[in-house]
């Protein structure tokens, strides 16, 4: 028992989280594309967790022993053993994560633009470098 539970016996209690499973790598193969697929299923049945690293064993289990299962402080993340990697080195495979404070995309889906966005009202927008500052008036 820690200090804090001594004076302070309350439990503790997460954030409802809802987890899902991202594909960060293409699948190297149809039965690694299944595999992925069915962790995806259950990740997808089990979506609503007070701390979705519950799910790590399962995943650890279902996934075998060709992946590394690790837990992040709110996530899961699945890599090839480094014997696996091969080329692709020690990036993540999948990473399962809370769709309520994420947004990974699987490897398939498109990026989304980065970079600086101009405002919607474009006379409230800061100076682009480069860009000379014009003031005109709004017309009626």
């Amino acid at each position: 028992m820690s200090q804090a539970e001594k004076f302070d016996p309350t439990p503790r209690t997460y954030a409802a989280q809802q987890a899902y499973l991202v594909i960060e790598q293409q699948p190297r193969n149809k039965a690694e594309k299944q595999l992925l697929e069915q962790a995806r299923r259950y990740v997808q049945a089990h979506s609503h967790q007070n701390d979705l690293r519950d799910l790590a064993g399962a995943i650890r289990e279902l996934m075998g022993d060709a992946y590394q299962i690790g837990c992040g402080s709110c996530h899961i993340w699945i890599k090839r053993t480094p014997a696996d990697a091969g080329q692709r080195g020690p990036e993540r495979l999948a990473v399962v994560a809370d769709r309520l404070t994420t947004a990974y995309r699987d490897w398939f889906e498109p990026r989304v633009p980065s970079g600086p966005r101009r405002s919607i009202r474009t006379e409230q927008g800061l100076p682009v470098a480069g860009v000379p500052i014009t003031t005109s008036t709004p017309t009626r």
